[in-house]
């Protein structure tokens, strides 16, 4: 029987045809439970309270993740555990957030979770330790520390050593790439559609600067966790043994299916049928006579070829962000020298916090999320909230107090918000920094608008605190000698904390 195959952004694979042997299947379950921020959150909730960190995120962490545990984790894990028992192979990529949490909270999901990510026929995967995007950093410290942080508590409740890693939510770089291999991993698992996969057919393993790399299957990872439950999808509803078709005429070596956890059972409920469909997908799957395989086993597969970077101009990572998350990202690249509480500016490192930042989101194997301009403005205007006061708090036990201050980020409503002589730039800085990166684009006629008004000078002085610049930078027109001696300062406020 011949078939046609159409990934579900419209596009045909390649080739299709008869006689060709089916490709393998790689399928890998995101599992994490973020530190998600109190939204109600003031300054005046931290005072007398010893655990600051109670006030900045959520304060019903325990109950929540309960709930999850009960709807979507424990039956999954018991699941999975039947299917790898009877012969089906995946993989499990467990944050270091999820881990303290379970161990603290729920020892007994802990045990049962290890009972599958060290099954045989499965592959426990390295990740960041916070689910972090420390690795869409410049300096790429914290990412490296938070590989070997994960690396250690694997081999600590695992008693494994992962390999391949789960890159996921960012592009892979040549930077992170030679950061990976210098913590010791083989292989990695990319997002197809994001940086180096742009555009590269998903239905082979390749190699990125040598590593070698699986790309997501976007597509048909979303037709589970997307479009699953949609009533209105011309193929609801999804039966497993016509998802196991599709995958047997889709050509190529292996298919790699990345799917975050709570797909099953949480986002998507189970009057949905997705248990069901999980149970069914391994015998459907044999029917067509695919096999699953895990990572490390792909990632020997003989590669399609070397990928090299995107010849997308604006580059992918600036290409994906919203303006609120790259003020975010600056703001918590900034803060990782200002925040003393280590475990508080990890927790903000946390992908979902970014991903909320946007009213649509990509999804590769992740819920869609999609929400209002109202709803993205509430959560970065949270988010810039918490990081601030966490770094006003730091600033009393400075090396100099006063530079901190200088240094720190401010909430959206004491940011500075550029302007013409007729409407607003839509742009704003919440730093020095950011201040100072915005003058390098921004129009000619804004920055006369502002210089002749005194609002830098009103704005550094009255708000960042820093009379001596407020002074210096009195009456300067020109962007580049504006720009360079308030980026001076910041160097000099730099050095005095160091």
């Amino acid at each position: 029987m011949s078939t046609t195959f159409i990934y579900a952004n419209g596009h045909l694979p390649p080739m299709t045809g008869e006689g060709l042997n089916p490709p393998k299947v790689c399928l890998g379950f995101d599992i994490h439970y973020p530190c998600y921020l109190n939204p109600g959150f003031l300054p005046d909730l931290v005072k007398g309270k010893r655990n600051v960190k109670e006030s900045y995120f959520n304060p019903d962490a325990k109950e929540d993740l309960g709930e999850v545990i009960d709807r979507s984790f424990r039956p999954t894990t018991e699941l999975l555990l039947e299917l790898l028992d009877s012969g089906f192979a995946c993989a499990f990529a467990i944050s270091g957030t999820v881990v303290e949490q379970l161990e603290a909270w729920y020892p007994e999901m802990l045990e049962l979770l290890s009972r599958a990510a060290t099954h045989p026929n499965a592959e426990l995967l390295a990740g960041t330790y916070y689910h972090s995007v420390a690795g869409q950093f410049a300096d790429l410290a914290e990412f490296t520390d938070e590989l070997l942080m994960h690396r250690d508590l694997m081999k600590e409740h695992f008693s494994v050593t992962p390999t391949t890693f789960a890159h996921t939510d960012y592009p892979i770089t040549p930077a992170t790439a030679e950061a990976l291999a210098g913590a010791g991993i083989r292989a990695a698992i990319i997002e197809g559609g994001e940086g180096p996969a742009l555009e590269r057919d998903p239905n082979h393993t390749y190699t990125y600067r040598g590593l070698p790399v699986l790309v997501t299957h976007c597509d048909l990872s979303d037709d589970i966790a997307v479009r699953f439950p949609w009533r209105g999808w011309d193929k609801w509803p999804l039966m497993a043994d016509q998802y196991a078709g599709w995958l047997s005429v889709s050509p190529g070596d292996c298919i790699t299916l990345f799917l975050d956890y709570r797909i099953f059972g949480d986002f998507i409920g189970p009057e949905a049928g997705i248990l069901e469909f999980l149970r069914a997908l391994p015998s459907a799957l044999a029917a067509e006579e695919i096999e699953t395989i895990r990572p490390s086993d792909a990632a020997r597969l003989p590669p399609h070829e070397e990928i090299g970077e995107t010849d997308d101009p604006t580059g992918p990572q600036g290409r994906q962000r919203t303006i609120m998350q790259q003020s975010a990202l600056e703001a918590l690249e900034e803060g990782g020298g200002l925040v003393t509480d280590a475990e508080i500016w990890r927790c903000l490192l946390e992908t979902e916090h970014i991903r909320r930042m946007a009213m649509r989101s990509t999804s590769c194997g992740k819920p869609l999320h999609a929400v209002s301009h109202q709803a993205t403005y509430d959560y970065f205007a949270s988010f810039m909230r918490i990081l601030s006061h966490a770094e006003e708090r730091s600033a009393t036990i400075a090396r100099s107090p006063k530079a901190a201050l200088s240094l720190r980020c401010v909430p959206p409503d004491r940011a500075f918000y550029f302007s013409s002589y007729d409407r607003p730039a839509g742009y704003a800085a919440h730093s020095l920094q950011e201040l100072a990166n915005m003058l390098e684009f921004a129009p000619d006629d804004v920055i006369r608008y502002h210089v002749e008004r005194e609002d830098f000078n009103r704005w550094i002085a009255q708000v960042i605190g820093d009379t001596q610049l407020a002074e210096k930078i009195w009456g300067i027109y020109d962007r580049r000698r504006l720009r360079t001696m308030i980026q001076k300062r910041i160097n000099k406020l730099w050095k005095r904390l160091s």
